[in-house]
């Protein structure tokens, strides 16, 4: 069936199917799904559970810091409370599995989603079909358990609306904007982009009518209200006017030397080539095809906003399909048309539906993410800290890297309080303290601060090697984190995997602890200082090899203790055991 609409940049655009065809709507939901199904591994998310379960336990929101002992109380905007909520319940029904699928069912909604935006646009479903794939895949990076999945679907769909306004001829339209937003700025701070992108874009639209002396009152008047919707709307939210703050907040702290935040990094040629193509191509298809002042602002503030923070790559790949669709759409070959021969047409949708899921499966199968259901073993320290609970020790002060913070606070809040996790809006006085200390090098400066906040146990991941200098400047080689911070004098090493080490203070370590579990030798991080010793004090050969059979029998698949042994068995000419 075919029919005459209005196309999304208001003028009349070509025939398209009135219904999508059904193998090209549920391979995109399908691409989408096994795109969105990997194990769950990132920081964050044991403190996003535990705050859902803390809402609902005390029908109240968030204010202020419950979970760490080192910035207790302190005030704390929660803007994504609607997503910790939902997980929170999902986690509590069915567990990890849940969550995946509940991710896996959202990436299938914007991959749909996307198609859609392709089709009102002007393409064959078939070219729509692979433009929202391969989006999907620029942005699979993203696509952490996190908050930010509503704003990669509550974004997209507003500026839609926003650029599709022309064919409404009812202002119900604000109403789902409004919606949208309520919900957006109540699950995730990204949302907050909205009302800027719509007001550059209401701007472009008016530099085009001043331009071409074509203007439309209607077109302005819509554009304003939905601005000043979205803008409104955010303040529907527990907080008011003050989550209008948080992102100037957080861009004040990424700029700060002691705020270490991947995520806020400019993205490079080598981090995100396929942000850069993408950016290439479409500048090329826009000044092939696009004279719509709007659809080119869109692309630069999109391109802005990744380039500036690698953050922003899935929001740019959501965003992508709205600039140049109408521009691909320009392409006979590619821009829906009455069929007038059937079966090639649908030899070209069978062929376009392989091809997405042959993409789709591809980067499903890539080695990390890993495709699964479950937590990534190999990132939480799970198994450390099944030792610390064996040995009676969650109940000192535990030191924690940051990236361990989030797990810690789902695995023991309450009663338990975490040193330290990732939101760096919380923890920004002590990673102040922290940079003042590691640009010193200062160590003693270091033992008074874990003196002062009472830490006598530690769960430290690796880190590279730093080249360590006496302050006569003598070059002492590259040294581990925990040889340096957690010196053999004061702490002992009493386990450790492929994921973190466990160290305890010597002075406050229970009885018996070290005598059964300390390796006096062995440090994981700090095994290249380690193997100079070894070539120079042969006699030390005999501890390391018995401390490395140690570690291999409590984790025999151990990485990193099979390395230690292979080097180990060339200096030995009795192996540790079969590398």
């Amino acid at each position: 069936m075919i029919e005459e609409h209005t196309a999304d940049n208001g003028q009349l655009g070509k025939a398209q199917p009135s219904q999508l065809p059904r193998t090209v709507l549920l391979a995109s939901m399908l691409a989408g799904a096994v795109l969105g199904t990997f194990q769950i591994a990132n920081t964050s998310i044991g403190w996003h559970l535990a705050s859902g379960r803390w809402i609902i336990e005390n029908r109240a929101f968030l204010r202020a810091d419950p979970f760490s002992f080192t910035a207790a109380g302190v005030p704390w905007i929660d803007h994504e409370w609607i997503f910790q909520v939902v997980v929170a319940l999902a986690d509590a029904a069915a567990g990890a599995p849940l969550l995946v699928i509940l991710r896996a069912a959202v990436v299938a909604t914007m991959a749909v989603l996307l198609l859609v935006i392709g089709v009102r646009n002007g393409l064959s479903p078939a070219t729509a079909l692979l433009l929202s794939v391969l989006c999907v895949c620029g942005a699979r990076p993203r696509f952490f358990l996190r908050p930010e999945l509503v704003t990669l679907i509550v974004v997209p769909t507003v500026v839609w609306m926003f650029l599709s306004r022309a064919e409404r001829r009812s202002p119900a339209w604000l109403g789902a904007v409004a919606g949208l937003m309520v919900l957006g700025v109540n699950a995730h701070g990204g949302v907050l982009v909205v009302p800027f992108l719509l007001a550059g874009l209401l701007a472009a639209e008016v530099l085009q009518m001043a331009v071409t002396g074509s203007w439309s009152r209607r077109l302005i008047v819509t554009g304003a209200s939905a601005v000043a919707v979205a803008g409104l709307a955010v303040l529907v939210n527990p907080y008011g006017w003050r989550l209008y703050t948080v992102p100037f907040h957080l861009a004040r702290l990424v700029g700060l030397p002691h705020i270490p935040n991947p995520e806020w990094v400019p993205a490079s040629l080598t981090q995100t080539p396929f942000l850069f193509i993408a950016i290439l191509l479409a500048l090329l298809l826009l000044s092939l095809y696009e004279r719509r002042t709007e659809r080119w602002l869109l692309l630069f503030m999109a391109a802005a906003l990744a380039l500036r923070h690698v953050r922003n790559l899935g929001l740019f790949f959501v965003l992508l399909p709205l600039a140049v669709a109408p521009a691909l759409a320009r392409w006979p070959a590619l821009a829906a048309q009455a069929p007038k021969d059937v079966p090639r047409s649908r030899r070209v949708q069978v062929l376009a539906v392989v091809l997405a899921l042959v993409l789709a499966a591809s980067m499903a199968a890539a080695p990390w993410p890993r495709f699964g259901f479950g937590f990534a073993e190999n990132y939480f320290p799970k198994e450390a800290c099944s030792f610390l609970e064996r040995e009676n020790l969650p109940g000192a002060r535990l030191y924690n890297d940051v990236r361990f913070g989030g797990y810690l606070i789902n695995r023991y809040f309450p009663p338990r309080g975490v040193f330290l996790d990732d939101r760096n809006e919380i923890h920004e006085p002590l990673l102040r303290r922290f940079w003042e200390i590691f640009q010193r090098s200062d160590v003693r400066a270091w033992n008074a601060l874990l003196a002062q906040i009472e830490i006598d146990s530690a769960l430290v991941r690796y880190h590279p090697t730093t080249r360590v200098r006496t302050p006569d400047g003598e070059d002492l080689g590259e040294r581990g984190f925990s040889a340096l911070w957690f010196p053999a004098r004061d702490w002992a090493l009493v386990y450790w995997d492929d994921v973190a080490m466990v160290l305890v203070r010597r002075d406050a370590a229970p009885d018996g602890l070290l005598e059964r579990t300390e390796y006096h030798l062995l440090r994981p991080d700090d095994f290249a200082h380690l193997e100079g010793r070894l070539v120079a004090e042969p006699g030390l050969r005999p501890t390391a090899a018995a401390e490395l059979r140690r570690a291999l029998a409590a984790n025999p698949d151990s990485e990193r203790a099979r390395r230690m042994a292979i080097y180990l068995a060339a200096l030995n000419p009795d192996p540790l055991t079969d590398p």
